[in-house]
């Protein structure tokens, strides 16, 4: 059997076939996990509780005026920790972040 021998040439234009090959690939576990992420996102702020607490986290409030602002006539010790649940929830999904200040955490959206 006949050995081939393979070029430089041959060797980069396989490389660039199997390039092309992985860019495509990845363009398309992008774009399928975009769509999942979109997806989750919609389902995790269909509830309304958890959608206006998303819509308060300007980067400018903490849990504590968040909570005044959606339960304000409850006492901040029964409602905050309702506040704080779906705060949780919301930066386990990664929709929310929060920064410290002095010890005080401010709650921001991490994408509209």
């Amino acid at each position: 059997m006949p050995e081939k021998n393979i070029t430089n040439e041959d060797l980069y234009e396989k490389l660039e076939e199997i390039r092309n090959l992985i860019s495509t690939q990845l363009a398309t576990y992008k774009l399928v996990n975009s769509k999942a992420i979109d997806e989750s996102r919609t389902k995790i702020l269909e509830l309304e509780i958890r959608k206006k607490i998303f819509d308060l986290c300007d980067g400018k409030k903490t849990v504590t005026q968040i909570t005044q602002s959606i339960f304000p006539s409850e006492p901040i010790d029964k409602a905050q920790p309702k506040v704080s649940y779906h705060l949780g929830i919301l930066e386990d999904y990664g929709l929310i972040g929060s920064r410290d200040n002095k010890g005080q955490r401010f709650y921001f959206k991490k994408r509209d």
